[in-house]
């Protein structure tokens, strides 16, 4: 049906394809950090009562993040983006499997690589790439297309760039990553720093000798 104010439904549809965010890899490290430990923290005291590493928790709980921006720097020419191989549901249901085959109660640690791929998808169901995210997620159960990990042009694809010129182009990418960001990904890193906060003042790390003992031991 024809719309008789063309105008307003021109605007309408910006405004609603502005609202409609559009899924692409970005780096929320706040996030991932506060978030996951904030969960663990409140896992600890109340099921799992049992003392955990926090030192680990943060480690696995930036994992694949880690992982993937290593092999996009210095290893994968071709790659277009930091998610990669360590950004799958495969390898890190693998990670787990192998903590604990190595010691059972390392579980709670193989759980957090996973709640990382969590936070990464999208958020809105009506994100009209959200196909994309789940080529990454699950492959490669829905394509071995290596273009789903954000490599499109294979292993051996070179970039077009020395390893020196690549190295240093993408080595400042998270920043222009945050620059770039959606209004949508600053308010989450907002909220994962707020968090962080909160978790800082109810662990009393202003108190050195509690600061000294989660470096030291991992204990908050």
């Amino acid at each position: 049906m024809q719309c008789r104010t063309e105008p307003l439904c021109e605007r309408v549809i910006a405004l609603l394809a502005v609202r409609v965010p559009l899924w692409r890899p970005e780096l929320l490290l706040l996030a991932h950090v506060a978030y996951t430990t904030g969960a663990v923290r409140i896992s600890e005291k109340f099921a799992l009562r049992r003392p955990l590493d926090y030192r680990l928790v943060v480690l696995m709980a930036i994992l694949p993040d880690i992982i993937d921006r290593f092999l996009y720097v210095f290893v994968i020419p071709g790659a277009e983006s930091g998610h990669l191989f360590a950004h799958t549901l495969v390898f890190n249901v693998a990670l787990f499997v192998v903590l604990v085959a190595i010691r059972r109660d390392l579980w709670i640690y193989g759980l957090l690589p996973i709640a990382h791929l969590a936070l990464d998808l999208p958020v809105f169901s009506l994100c009209p790439h959200w196909g994309d995210s789940l080529d990454e997620l699950l492959w490669p159960f829905l394509g071995s297309d290596l273009a789903n990990v954000h490599i499109p042009g294979g292993l051996t694809e070179t970039g077009g760039q020395s390893l020196g010129e690549r190295i240093m182009d993408r080595i400042g990418d998270p920043f222009r990553t945050y620059g770039e960001s959606s209004l949508r990904s600053l308010f989450i890193e907002a909220a994962g720093l707020t968090v962080l906060t909160m978790l800082a003042i109810w662990g009393r790390l202003y108190e050195w000798s509690r600061l000294r003992q989660l470096v030291s031991a991992g204990r908050l």
